[in-house]
C-alpha cells in the first residue's frame, strides 16, 4: 500500500471513513490534559482535526498528498492549525520526547518495517506518555467491515504489546465491535485496543 495506492482511494471516495473522529480517540483525549499529540497514518484527518478542535498542538502523517489536501482544505475552513506531513514513516524524523500522545488508529504495518516504526513512536513519546492504539485484529479476516487484507499486518495483541518495549499497559481489549465510520470501516469488527504509558527514565 503505497502513496498511489492512498491517493486513488481518496480520490475517489472522499470521506472514506467519515468526518467523525474515532470513537476510541474521541474517550482518551477527554482524560488527558491538551498537549502534542502526532496521528500517523491520518487520512483525511478526522482525529486530528477533533484533536486540533479541543486545543491540541497536532501533527499528523500520511503518505497521501490528496489526504493532506483534503484535511488542510477542512482545517482552514475551521480555522484550525495542522502540521500535516506527507512523507513513508519510515523517513519520519521527530525530536526525541517530543510528544505527550501518539495515536495509532488503524495504522497497519508491514512486519518487516513495524518494529523498527514502533521503536521510533518510543523515542518520539515523552516520558509517561500516553500510546492509543486501535486497530484491527487477525480475526478481521472473517469480516467485511475493513482492514488489511494480509494477515501479517493485522493485530495480535501479545505480539502488538512486545513490539512497544519500555511500555507499561494500562488497558487492553481484544474482541468484537460494531464500526460505523463511513462506508470505509462499517459492520461488526474484530479490533485490539491498548492504553500505555511509556516508563520514564
Amino acid at each position: 500500500m503505497n502513496a498511489n495506492f492512498w491517493d486513488e482511494k481518496f480520490g475517489q471516495a472522499p470521506g472514506l471513513y467519515g468526518e467523525s473522529p474515532n470513537d476510541f480517540v474521541r474517550q482518551q483525549l477527554a482524560k488527558h490534559p491538551k498537549g502534542k499529540i502526532l496521528f500517523p497514518g491520518e487520512g483525511e484527518g478526522r482525529n486530528a482535526l477533533y484533536a486540533a478542535s479541543l486545543g491540541w498542538e497536532v501533527t499528523a502523517l500520511d503518505q497521501s498528498k490528496i489526504a493532506q489536501k483534503h484535511t488542510l482544505e477542512k482545517a482552514k475552513d475551521l480555522g484550525l492549525t495542522i502540521d500535516y506531513q506527507v512523507c513513508d514513516v519510515v523517513n519520519f524524523i521527530s525530536a526525541p520526547n517530543e510528544f505527550d500522545v501518539i495515536a495509532l488508529i488503524y495504522f497497519h504495518l508491514p512486519l518487516m518495517i513495524r518494529d523498527k516504526v514502533h521503536q521510533k513512536f518510543i523515542k518520539a513519546l515523552k516520558d509517561t506518555g500516553t500510546l492509543i492504539i486501535e486497530g484491527f485484529g487477525k480475526p478481521q479476516l472473517q469480516f467485511n467491515s475493513g482492514g488489511p487484507k494480509s494477515l501479517e499486518m493485522l493485530y495480535d495483541l501479545d505480539e502488538l504489546k512486545n513490539s512497544f518495549p519500555g511500555m507499561t499497559w494500562e488497558s487492553e481489549f481484544d474482541g468484537i465491535i460494531q464500526l460505523n465510520e463511513g462506508i470505509g470501516h462499517k459492520g461488526d469488527a474484530h479490533v485490539v485496543r491498548l492504553i500505555g504509558k511509556k516508563l520514564g527514565s
